[in-house]
């Protein structure tokens, strides 16, 4: 029994340690196009933050592209109990953005990316706000994926 328990465990060794490798990669959200600066406009903190995070800029000399990101940030409440009270909200993030090409300042695409995150109330208003945030990092993180994917599809154009 302990021989074929110790051949089952090798052979799985030995199949996994093959050397495949994916033929398709995801793109993380931090590996950037070498030529475009992204410059964050009338947007509040917690989103530029949360941008900035999520785009690593070059130089806006040595870009190419300049995309001009505009966020806006929405809460409504999705489910209200019978005496009134919110027991859950909805984020909603709309980014707007502009890519123009710097070497004939012409505006080549303008679009907009939109995400919704959910959260749930507490009855702690501290609590309420670190969840808040939560949501509100994951539907920008979202939209700017949407964003930068159409970004870069524009640009190798």
């Amino acid at each position: 029994m302990f021989k074929i328990i110790l051949s089952i465990v090798f052979a799985f060794h030995i199949f996994i340690s093959c050397g495949f490798t994916p033929s398709l990669k995801m793109i993380d959200g931090n590996e950037k196009s070498n030529n475009v600066y992204y410059e964050i406009v009338n947007s509040s903190l917690e989103a530029r933050e949360s941008l900035r995070n999520y785009f690593k800029n070059i130089n806006k000399d040595e870009a190419q592209y300049i995309t001009y990101v505009q966020i806006t940030e929405d809460e409504s409440a999705v489910n209200i109990a019978s005496n009134g009270s919110v027991l859950e909200y909805k984020v909603e993030v709309l980014i707007k953005y502009k890519i123009i090409d710097k070497d004939i300042g012409n505006v080549i695409h303008e679009s907009q990316s939109r995400s919704f995150a959910n959260y749930d109330v507490s009855t702690s208003e501290y609590n309420n706000n670190l969840v808040r945030n939560e949501a509100l990092k994951t539907a920008i993180t979202e939209a700017a994926q949407l964003m930068n994917i159409m970004v870069e599809s524009k640009i190798s154009e």
